[in-house]
This record gives structure tokens, sequence and C-alpha cells, in this order.
């Protein structure tokens, strides 16, 4: 079922980039890279109903870089209207379910980077039951199983526990773990939990990454599998790891600086 959902996910965005999506963007960002944050957040913030049934978050806030957001803004192109269109797709497409239409907001952020986007999503209503969702074509669903007790043992010293549903790795000092050099990407990969399972995800990196030493836009992570991130080796492994280990580090991720403004497009939520 995951694999199933992650290639019907993959299939839409494929469909849209090769269609007129990009020219929204204004050339300032890859429309790969923001349906596919988009899709993350659809997934991640999904609320099980008390039928069984996974129900979409109906609010997306899509941060820019304050020069990214001023130009597409200017370009006149209703991102915000299509966005909505396209997150529709993308649940049916996932077999998730939506209580309303989904309501995107623009935001002016001075800590993305340029041609960078951060995208986060929340229900703006407590959990419903299914009958109450929007009618989207629906498969069963079971409930995922408990995640597995992970971690990466990094460059063959450094013992990383998986203890939180998302680790962010690259170069730039806001990342969970960070490797400094200049073949890393800022943001180079993500490892996310998602059904269960610790999924690796390309963020469109410069050199790119290999999970034994195939490369990888996405990967479902196998005990033993060996990432491969310029000259780092990342190795996944699933056991206990002890409270007392010496090498276990606990890792909390970097604040982002303050610095963030706000302008509406369109219908927006307040």
């Amino acid at each position: 079922m995951v694999n199933e959902r992650f290639s019907r996910l993959e299939d839409q965005i494929q469909r849209l980039v090769e269609g007129g999506f990009a020219r929204l963007f204004a050339d300032r960002l890859h429309p790969r890279d923001v349906l596919t944050r988009l899709a993350h957040a659809m997934e991640d913030r999904s609320q099980e109903t008390e039928t069984g049934d996974l129900l979409a978050p109906d609010v997306y806030i899509v941060r820019l870089n304050p020069q990214d957001h001023e130009e597409i803004l200017a370009s006149g192109a209703d991102l915000v209207d299509q966005l909505a269109d396209e997150l529709v797709k993308m649940a049916r497409s996932a077999d998730l379910k939506l209580i309303s239409r989904p309501r995107i907001r623009l935001l002016a952020d001075l800590t993305v980077e340029p041609h960078d986007i951060t995208v986060s999503a929340q229900h703006t209503r407590p959990k419903v039951e299914t009958t109450q969702a929007m009618p989207l074509k629906i498969q069963e669903n079971q409930a995922g199983p408990e995640p597995p007790k992970a971690a990466l043992i990094v460059d063959g010293e450094r013992h990383i526990p998986l203890a939180e549903p998302v680790l962010n790795i690259g170069r730039q000092r806001d990342n969970h773990l960070i490797l400094d050099e200049p073949e890393i990407s800022r943001h180079h990969i993500q490892i996310r939990l998602r059904f269960g399972r610790y999924v690796l995800f390309d963020l469109t990196s410069k050199q790119g990454t290999l999970v034994n030493a195939n490369p990888v836009q996405e990967h479902i992570l196998q005990p033993g599998d060996v990432i491969t991130l310029a000259n780092h080796s990342l190795i996944y492994v699933e056991e206990d790891v002890a409270d007392d280990d010496p090498g276990a580090e606990t890792l909390e991720k970097t604040q982002s600086a303050p610095g963030q403004t706000e302008q509406q497009t369109g219908n927006h939520v307040s």
C-alpha cells in the first residue's frame, strides 16, 4: 500500500510538471519541488477518522524567500487557486479525504533561501466522520504499523537514532544532521516516517543521492541500506539504541530566526 501510494502521487506530480504548471512560478521555483513538498505535507499531517479513512489537512502554509514571493505575485498567475486544485487531485491519487477545498497561504519569509520553499499543513477542524468529508474515491486503509527503532551510522563513527518523524540532512545550520562541506547541498536529503516506514527523499540536491550505489529520488529504507552523500556514508539500521550508549546523539532542530512577513493572496485563512 505504501509503495502504491507513493507511486500514484509521483505519477500525478510528473503529469503536472510536464504540463503548463511551471508558468505559475515565474521561473523562480521548480514546480517539482513545490508539488513534492505539498504532497509530503499532505501525507505527513493526515489524520485517521473514526471509520479508518485518512483525512488530509485543509490549510497549507507556503513560505518563500521575499524576492521570490514578490516576483511570483507580480506575475499575475492565479497560483493559490491552481495549487488548491492540484491538492484536491493529489488527495484523490493518494486515497485521502478532504473536508473542504484546501486553502493556501503564501508567506514571505527571510529565513527561506532564494528559489526554495518550506511547506507546513494543518487541520482547521477536529477529526470528523468519513460521511462529512468531500466525496473522493477511497480505498480501505489499514492503520500503519508501529515505526521501527532505527538509526543511522554516519561514516562508521556516529550513531544517530531516528527518534523524530522528520530528519533533515545537509550543509546548512538549520538541518538536524549537518554535513559541512561544499559537495553537500544546503538541504540535501530528508528522512521521514510515513505509514510506519522511514523514507528517504532527495531534496533536488546538486550532487544527488545514492542508496546502495544507485541514484534515488525517493526510497523506502531497509536495514543495511548504505546512503552515499558526496564523501559521506550513512548506514540505515533498525535496532534498539540504548539510552546510555556513549555514541548516541540527541538531535535538536535549530530554530529558524525570526523575520517572517505575511502577505495574503486571494481568499486566505486568517
